[in-house]
């Protein structure tokens, strides 16, 4: 018997550390490899200073020249700032946006800002904390969103949009230069974020910000690209204007990245060489899960990005099949459920292990499969 909220990440682990097998945790992107080369052996030079909050020089040169070297976008190092992980500004930018001079324009007031139909629950959560109005937006047969079908009446109270690409559960990759151009066509500030960019399997990692940097911020991390999310870092770049608005408020609510973060994060994001080795693992990974688990009855496609293989589940049930899959294979999955209503029927599987570890373990899932379907006839 399920919780009446559903299942939660730790009602999970604790079923599959009941089921009698050791629990295998595909429920979180984080992939089973070391710490990064440069996240060793740093220790903060002033411990007793406070850090700045919009970064240091050397990180926010790092940062930007990432971007002019992986994206072949130029952004000023004035239109980069630093921030504790993505998901604490994802958490916190509705807060400090919601008095920006975007808030108020062509006469009436903002107070929506707009999310993809299926997301990463930060986004919805800081809306909230902020007082203001989550909107999602209609996506298509391949979740892809449908901007063409939200209401003129959203659209007018819109403040700003959450893009996410590739995007966190589905996989999707997203044509950015048409939301970009939108979002300038009806005065709604565009911020994209951008984790899994460097986990972009179709195609090259792509950023919002080649297509100008007006009314645009993209988010950054060393969580995914570097495999460091232990280190709590991360930028945001885009409209200088933004930025300075957002700069001074940020830093008068105490946030900021440690010194020793910052250092780090610095040394990281101008090494490409151990990033482009974790994109290989990564796509290894991703390749062997869907593999793996198509050959243990579960059927799903490839994803266009992303560490995640989004699956329909068995009974049309994603809550249920991953209380199942805990409790008696003592696999953890993350309900689809948890990154929107329409995720209902699906789970998210992250590809964070090789093959060896994988295979014993969905063979599990694939006699659970086998037993439901036997009981059903």
């Amino acid at each position: 018997m399920r919780p009446r909220g559903g299942w939660s990440r730790e009602d999970l682990l604790l079923l599959a550390a009941e089921s009698g097998h050791r629990p295998l945790d595909l429920s979180l992107g984080v992939p089973a490899d070391p710490a990064p080369v440069a996240d060793r052996g740093v220790v903060a030079a002033r411990t007793a200073a406070y850090p700045p909050s919009r970064g240091t020089e050397e990180l926010r040169a790092a940062a930007a020249g990432y971007l002019l070297r992986r994206y072949g976008v130029a952004v000023p190092a004035d239109s980069v700032a630093a921030c504790a992980g993505s998901k604490e500004f994802i958490s916190t930018l509705p807060l400090f946006l919601r008095d920006a001079p975007a808030a108020t324009h062509g006469g009436s007031h903002r107070d929506t800002v707009l999310i993809p139909s299926l997301g990463y629950p930060p986004y919805e959560l800081g809306i909230r904390l902020a007082g203001l109005r989550p909107h999602r937006v209609p996506v298509d047969a391949e979740f892809r969103m449908r901007l063409d079908l939200l209401p003129p009446k959203v659209v007018a109270r819109a403040l700003f949009l959450w893009i996410n690409s590739p995007a966190n559960p589905t996989g999707v990759v997203e044509p950015l230069a048409p939301v970009v151009a939108w979002g300038r066509a009806h005065g709604v500030l565009v911020v994209s974020d951008e984790a899994y960019a460097e986990a972009t399997w179709c195609d090259e990692p792509r950023t919002v910000l080649a297509h100008g940097l007006d009314g645009v911020l993209a988010v950054h991390s060393v969580s995914k690209r570097s495999n460091g999310p232990g280190l709590r870092l991360g930028f945001y770049a885009g409209d200088p204007r933004l930025v300075a608005h957002l700069v001074p408020r940020r830093r008068e609510a105490g946030l900021m990245a440690s010194q020793a973060s910052q250092t780090t994060g610095a040394r990281l994001f101008a090494d490409d060489h151990h990033a482009l080795a974790q994109r290989r693992r990564n796509a290894r990974r991703v390749a062997v899960l869907v593999a793996e688990l198509n050959a243990n009855g579960l059927s799903c496609a490839a994803p266009e990005g992303g560490l995640f293989v989004w699956a329909v589940a068995p009974g049309g049930d994603g809550t249920a099949f991953a209380g199942a899959a805990a409790a008696r294979a003592g696999i953890v999955l993350a309900p689809g459920a948890a990154y929107g209503p329409a995720g209902a029927g699906h789970v998210r599987i992250a590809a964070v292990h090789d093959r060896a570890v994988l295979a014993p373990r969905l063979a599990l899932l694939d006699r659970l499969l086998l037993g439901e379907q036997a009981a059903s006839h």
